[in-house]
């Protein structure tokens, strides 16, 4: 299905462009983790503390998501993208000569302080440079180039790792990224922002007034209430719940499903591989359903009260190899359908200018999810329980289809 069939070739420059950009965030976290073996000799290190260097740039990236959308509505998407993306790209090419792993452990920081921004950034830019009935669509590829990213990571840098060694494969993979930087320098014109609220402060300023019609900015305290009030938080915890899910099934899906039901390793293994292969293309499916309805939250609670019957399903019977991947192909293709209407839930929950913070903040909840699963799921293996995993899952997933179907505000809140 081709989805960027109607899109003009603006539109199509700017989404390509922020698209890279959000395949190379991705693409990023994933470039150290395939070389530890080599890393670990080279560096002289454990690979328990190199563990240590992923989770503090896993939470080091989640925290600052928050304060990203807050600068990203302050003083406007492009200049942070082109930060972030700067900071990203020179952090991961300076890991060729780092002399000891606290050197790589600086650089993994301002890494993750480089990706944090990608979020806020790219949600505010696509809301304000892609036509309006086509930014459902332009969310689900937005999505997918992340997917794809991860997906990468591990062939390339191993590929390069191994014609020349894991540093040379750092500063390759490191110095891409300034290819892109330049594109968005090319396209800076092109790249819409409806935040900016410095130039709205200094036309009032020149006119001794606000001009008519024109917003003004929000104070902190609204900035804060905004975030807080309840269809955001709402928001917040959906994001959550759906990273808690998708990092469980990640995570723990195969080792689960072999100790309850002894389904073979491999078998399993399919399974999971149909059910995240089939949510990437999921998410471009969404996205033209996403364009199609105005009703996200119905299109969000339908599929994840399909996974949850697949999950019950999955649980409770041993439905054989082949139905078990069926099912969760199935149930993959729902999960991705969902996350450009899971995106436009927020869009429409909030005012112009403002998305930056938004999508900051409730990204930082799906950061929370995806940094506590593999800990809360690994322990419940370790303690014996592995049905429990399973038990959670379908919990977090009935908890996806309440949050979808509360009763939510508009965002025709602007500040006048």
């Amino acid at each position: 299905m081709d989805t960027t069939a109607s899109f003009s070739r603006k539109d199509v420059h700017i989404l390509s462009l922020v698209s890279a950009g959000h395949f190379f965030s991705h693409f990023y976290t994933l470039t150290l983790p395939p070389l530890f073996l080599f890393i670990k000799g080279d560096l002289h290190v454990s690979f328990a503390m190199l563990g240590l260097l992923m989770s503090v740039r896993s939470f080091i990236s989640g925290s600052m998501q928050i304060p990203a959308g807050f600068l990203v509505d302050k003083i406007g998407a492009k200049p942070v993208l082109i930060g972030g993306m700067a900071l990203m790209a020179g952090s991961i090419a300076l890991t060729a000569v780092v002399p000891s792993y606290w050197a790589l452990m600086i650089l993994g920081i301002t890494m993750a302080c480089g990706s944090s921004v990608f979020h806020p950034t790219d949600y505010a830019i696509l809301n304000s440079s892609v036509a309006p009935k086509y930014v459902g669509r332009a969310f689900s590829i937005h999505t997918f180039a992340g997917q794809l990213g991860t997906a990468t990571a591990p062939a390339v840098v191993v590929a390069l790792a191994a014609i020349w060694d894991w540093r040379v494969a750092q500063a390759i993979v490191g110095l891409a990224g300034f290819v892109v930087i330049a594109g968005f320098a090319v396209q800076w014109s092109n790249m819409h922002d409806d935040a900016i609220p410095q130039k709205r402060k200094k036309k009032a300023s020149e006119n001794d007034a606000l001009p008519s019609g024109a917003a003004r900015e929000m104070t902190f305290r609204e900035q804060i209430a905004m975030l807080v009030n309840k269809p955001m938080m709402i928001m917040f915890i959906f994001f959550t719940m759906t990273s808690l899910h998708s990092g469980g099934m990640t995570s723990f899906f195969v080792v689960g499903l072999t100790e309850i039901h002894n389904v073979p390793p491999a078998a399993a293994g399919s399974a999971l591989s149909g059910y995240l292969l089939a949510s990437a293309f999921g998410v471009l499916l969404g996205g033209v359903l996403a364009d199609f309805t105005k009703r996200h939250d119905v299109a969000a609670a339908v599929a994840f009260g399909f996974s949850a019957l697949v999950l019950v399903l999955v649980t409770f019977v041993n439905i054989g190899t082949v139905l078990l991947f069926i099912a969760m192909t199935l149930s993959g293709l729902m999960q991705g359908s969902i996350r450009p209407a899971r995106d436009m839930m927020v869009r429409a929950l909030v005012p112009k200018g403002t998305m930056g913070r938004a999508f900051g903040f409730v990204s930082s909840g799906a950061s929370i999810g995806g940094a506590a699963a593999p800990i809360v799921f690994g322990w419940l293996v370790d303690i014996g329980r592995p049905d429990v995993i399973f038990y959670l899952l379908i919990l977090f997933t009935l908890l996806c289809v309440g949050a979808s179907i509360v009763p939510k505000e508009t965002k025709d809140v602007d500040v006048r």
